[in-house]
């Protein structure tokens, strides 16, 4: 059995033309905003996992907690001089040692440890995972709407919407407006609906913005009688509290997507079960690579419960590709001004580029070993802000 000899892990950043974290209003509190004119500086991470028998396993994203990195330090002190197929026992192991934090830099090297054992096997984890599509159904989903001429109001939302459709896209998801303006947002609801017909698959995730139940349930019900798919993530401060989105879920008849922001299966189960939500939320980035998403997957499917997968990445792809329910794979946050939503990092070809639809408005699935796509290393090193390597011989 083949041993880890070497992990190493990249932190770097990538420009984001016109879009900047804006801390000038406490509504925005430093979400990403489209600023014109601007460039602001988006972090990433890449994990490569090297065995001693020269197989090499490595993933790149986009890395939303700043801690991950360091994370993913700790987590490959654990790895190396141990067998690389023991993903399970890592995972046990990794969580424990990051208590009482969130083992965001768990995902990275998990998600490695994957690719490399696709590799290992010629399968890509479409396959490993049992798996049998090729291409996925695909929704668009807006960055949150904006004052600066972008998605400023509801006409040019449905006129954005609108331009996908005609692209092929089937879906459409509406990130709100910082300011939670209920009367806003459910003639928004309404104007989708009457613009895009009674066929499109629609959804509003106000991300957040609804201090009130009430302004949350005047909307959902908006959403309810334009016949929206799901409602999700409507109040304040960040969608965590099971108690309080159960009195949403009594008060609507409609699907409530839930757990975003609820890392980590055990968490999202004890939700589930205290009636706080319909439809499950997973992704590998938060909820502990594929790995810890699986678990998530597995439990809902138990139950009969809905997951869906949250954003774009190569990883979801195979993840959405291999339920056994059928989900939508997000392509979040897209704009008139922000196409590709995804890192600018690839060599194969990859992209979530909203162009790249098909006709039938699905997306493929990588096919090659493990996760399937290939990264521009010389790129990443260019861009690269700090840089560790992990031995047995210690950090470097």
């Amino acid at each position: 059995m083949s041993l880890v000899d070497k992990v190493e892990i990249i932190q770097f950043n990538e420009e984001e033309p016109d879009y900047v974290r804006d801390f000038s209003s406490e509504d925005r509190a430093g979400s990403w905003y489209y600023t014109p004119g601007s460039v602001g500086l988006r972090g990433h991470l890449m994990v490569r996992v090297h065995t001693d028998d020269g197989l090499t396993g490595e993933y790149a994203y986009h890395a939303t907690a700043s801690a991950a990195a360091v994370q993913a330090v700790d987590v490959a002190r654990v790895l190396v001089g141990r067998p690389w197929q023991h993903r399970e026992r890592l995972y046990r192991t990794a969580r424990r040692m990051a208590r009482p934090m969130h083992n965001y830099g768990l995902s990275f090297v998990d998600n490695a440890l994957w690719d490399l054992t696709g590799k290992a096997y010629g399968a890509s984890l479409t396959e490993l995972l049992g798996g049998w599509r090729d291409h996925v159904p695909a929704y668009a989903s807006t960055v949150n709407a904006d004052r600066s001429g972008s998605l400023s109001s509801s006409e040019q939302v449905v006129e954005f919407f609108a331009e996908l459709q005609r692209a092929g896209w089937t879906g459409f998801k509406m990130h709100s407006w910082h300011e939670g303006d209920k009367w806003e947002e459910a003639r928004n609801v309404a104007r989708m609906r009457e613009t895009l017909g009674e066929r499109a698959e629609l959804m509003l995730d106000p991300a957040c913005v609804f201090d009130s139940l009430s302004d949350a349930i005047f909307v959902g019900k908006a959403c309810q009688e334009a016949g929206f798919r799901w409602y999700e993530d409507p109040l304040r401060p960040i969608g965590i509290g099971a108690h309080q989105h159960k009195q949403l879920r009594d008060a609507l008849e409609i699907p409530i997507l839930q757990t975003e922001h609820v890392p980590g299966p055990e968490a999202k189960a004890d939700f589930l079960l205290a009636g706080g939500t319909d439809l499950l939320r997973v992704d590998a980035h938060y909820d502990l690579g594929v790995t810890g998403s699986l678990t998530t997957m597995k439990f809902a499917q138990s139950l009969g419960v809905g997951v869906e997968v949250h954003g774009p990445s190569p990883i979801h792809r195979h993840l959405v590709a291999s339920m056994q329910g059928t989900s939508f794979y997000e392509v979040a946050n897209v704009s008139p001004h922000h196409p590709n939503p995804s890192p600018r990092i690839y060599t194969c070809g990859y992209t979530d580029d909203w162009t790249s639809i098909g006709e039938d408005g699905t997306l493929p699935v990588p096919s090659g070993p493990g996760v399937g796509v290939s990264y521009d290393q010389e790129l990443i090193n260019k861009l690269a802000v700090k840089t560790w390597t992990v031995t047995t011989d210690g950090v470097s």
